[in-house]
């Protein structure tokens, strides 16, 4: 699509008018173009049961207009930093998708992580779940935390990007909230291999990681994460209540080069596993350093095992790294 004029957008977004109300039982989503974001709203809008509140910071932002595009799917403009952007785009929803971030952009000693950032987006975040439950409509709140350690009793430090969506999953038990809410707690993304981060991009001779070859990796596809979250919404009941790790491989960096250079079987290139080095990537990021040490030694917790059983059973497939790299890269 290609947009001329500021006029042509607003031609884009007007036929979808903001309305408390639908045939179609609502469903909000937050951070609606982030990754996580979109492939909830995507998966979403395919299934039809829903009308799905996109809610986004620019309604003129490129992902926004593909969002306002889809079937079943507004574009809404909120923000997790304005409650009362929050408190009115929930007004008469079913359902909320509840997501945040901790990235605020870079600062040397700092990266790009701010943890008190995070932190006030789920507060609003909850506050607001609170009130809209309060007025009978909401029935059923998702939040997307982060997968909870496979060896609990390690003493090693998570990262702050990790605890404080643990801290928010609290914050949300103290307002009563689980007996409507899911708790998703996705792993590490397959598109993390591919990132803007330094010597973080897949190439001809390397598959990139941050942690150390040998070591066990859980890893998952965004757009799974949208399968999981569609499957919940649609079965309530099997899912109010529960928290879940989910994850779609459990790999270590040798094993993920091996698949991408099978699936480069006629390649000259000798193809390995390259670790981005811990101390510059602290230099860089410390969170992330921190991120690598912690799945190195207490490790993602999901049962790949368990979930697959459960995927079967709701029709979920579930994306192996090989069938990512094939369509991504």
């Amino acid at each position: 699509m290609s947009i001329n004029s500021k006029e042509l957008v607003k031609q884009i977004i007007r036929p979808q008018v903001f309305s408390l109300t639908s045939v179609k039982p609502i469903i909000a989503v937050t951070m609606a173009t982030s990754r996580q974001g979109r492939a909830v709203v995507q998966q979403l809008s395919k299934n039809g049961r829903f009308h799905v509140r996109a809610l986004t910071r620019s309604l003129f932002s490129k992902e926004a207009l593909k969002l306002s595009l889809l079937p079943n799917v507004e574009t809404v403009e909120a923000n997790l930093l304005d409650p009362n952007s929050l408190d009115k785009c929930f007004a008469n929803v079913y359902g909320i998708f509840g997501n945040t971030t901790p990235t605020k952009g870079w600062k040397i000693g700092r990266g790009s992580i701010d943890e008190e950032y995070e932190l006030i987006q789920g507060k609003n975040l909850i506050s607001a779940v609170k009130k809209a439950k309060e007025t009978g409509s909401l029935k059923h709140f998702v939040f997307s935390s982060i997968c909870k350690a496979k060896n609990p009793l390690v003493n090693i430090p998570a990262p702050s990007h990790f605890s404080n969506k643990w801290k928010i999953e609290e914050f949300l038990k103290t307002f009563n909230l689980n007996e409507i809410s899911t708790i998703i707690r996705p792993v590490s993304y397959f598109e993390n291999f591919n990132s803007n981060l330094p010597g973080v991009n897949i190439s001809q001779t390397t598959f990139p990681g941050l942690v150390q070859k040998d070591k066990v990796w859980q890893t998952i596809a965004v757009d799974d994460i949208g399968l999981w979250t569609k499957a919940i919404f649609t079965n309530p009941k099997i899912f109010i209540g529960e928290e879940i790790n989910i994850a779609g491989e459990e790999l270590t960096g040798e094993q993920m080069a091996y698949i991408w250079k099978k699936l480069n079987k006629y390649s000259t290139y000798s193809i390995r596993y390259r670790m981005v080095p811990r101390l510059i990537m602290s230099l860089i990021e410390h969170d992330i350093a921190l991120m690598a040490t912690w799945i190195e030694k207490a490790g993602y917790g999901a049962d790949l095992n368990k979930l697959r059983r459960l995927a079967q059973k709701l029709d979920i497939s579930i994306t192996p790294l090989s069938e990512w790299l094939q369509k991504t890269i």
